[in-house]
């Protein structure tokens, strides 16, 4: 019987594949291949893209057309697009006359956001309490990116809701506003213009007093009074404000009082 060599291997082969490994047909190497997941790099571009066409929105009450929506977000035209049109078939976004506005899927995500769960645990009865001794009112608030943010309120029955400020110069000028801005770090926030320095730094010296309130007459919204303290944590920081908001002229006796009582329980809950 005649014996025939083997056919010499070519350049064009497959690689060396080692003995005893299996090797892999060349159409199931494509397929892996073209499953695989894009790089890391890719994802996080397209995620960073999606998020400033959303924070672009966020800051346009009006919403923004295509031109408009890619100059704010930083993405050219055509990506801004592509991003804008997917997130409206999420339900992320929704387009309104050629315009994109914040979309109903984003905000009910957003409603479930907690600044602070556990400030928010240690807060809800003590809150709840004060609005029940004061018949008003009653939250807890801390302040990010100069807005104010509810951790928890109590509204008595026949109550309306609590008006939030729109932009830094109107929170500085309430009672919670002040109370959050003169407790933070040096540094740490840049100080509304609606008050000097002096006033700032005179603020905040005061409300180092255990017993301390800021009271709002009126300054903020017509018939509307607050009284206002902050929760401290044990390391000396604070860590949000407590406050009593109700629709009168003047301040009763003994609100103040109670917001403190309330304000202490909090801290106390911290620890």
């Amino acid at each position: 019987m005649a014996l025939h060599s083997p056919p010499a291997r070519t350049t064009n082969d497959r690689a060396h594949v080692p003995a005893g490994a299996t090797p892999m047909p060349t159409t199931a190497a494509h397929e892996e291949s073209a499953a695989a997941p894009p790089p890391a790099s890719a994802a996080r571009g397209v995620l960073g893209g999606a998020f400033a066409v959303l924070e672009a929105l966020a800051q346009a009450d009006a919403g923004l057309g295509l031109s408009g929506l890619a100059r704010a977000s930083g993405l050219a035209k055509t990506s801004a697009y592509r991003l804008a049109e997917q997130l409206v078939g999420l339900g992320a976004i929704q387009r309104v006359d050629r315009r994109y506005y914040v979309g109903a899927r984003v905000g009910r995500i957003g409603q479930q956001w907690q600044p602070d769960p556990l400030l928010r645990r240690a807060a809800q009865a003590p809150v709840h309490t004060l609005a029940v001794k004061s018949r008003a009112v009653a939250s807890l608030r801390i302040l990010h990116e100069h807005r104010l943010h509810m951790i928890c309120a109590t509204m008595p029955h026949g109550h309306a809701c609590m008006p939030n400020p729109a932009d830094p110069e109107s929170t500085a000028r309430t009672a919670t506003g002040r109370v959050l801005y003169a407790t933070q770090l040096d540094g740490q926030v840049a100080l509304s213009e609606a008050w000097t320095a002096r006033e700032w730094r005179q603020l905040r010296d005061s409300l180092r007093d255990p017993g301390a309130t800021v009271v709002d007459h009126q300054e903020a919204f017509p018939g509307i009074c607050c009284v206002s303290a902050p929760v401290w944590r044990h390391n000396g920081t604070c860590a949000a404000a407590v406050t009593v908001l109700l629709a009168d002229t003047k301040v009763p006796p003994g609100l103040a009082d109670l917001v403190v009582q309330a304000a202490r329980r909090i801290s106390a809950g911290l620890g």
